[in-house]
């Protein structure tokens, strides 16, 4: 699925499960910054916001922390 073709949520206060769905759209590990681009009017500004709920993703095992700073929805079975 290409996140370009995809209408951006919102930025305001982007949730857990938004962070995971945009990881699932993207099929592809992405990193702290992309996850806060993909975002409308996202980026730098949300970009903290973003770290906390990844992080608390990896925590309730939502997703995959992966090398390299990278994450990764996990698939079900």
């Amino acid at each position: 699925m290409n996140l370009s073709s995809t209408p951006k949520p919102a930025a305001a206060k982007p949730s857990m499960s938004l962070i995971h769905a945009v990881l699932q759209a993207a099929n592809r590990p992405m990193d702290a910054a992309a996850v806060s681009r993909a975002f409308k009017g996202g980026g730098k500004r949300i970009e903290q916001r973003v770290v906390q709920a990844l992080s608390t993703l990896v925590r309730y095992g939502w997703i995959t922390a992966l090398p390299g700073g990278t994450y990764a929805a996990r698939r079900a079975a």
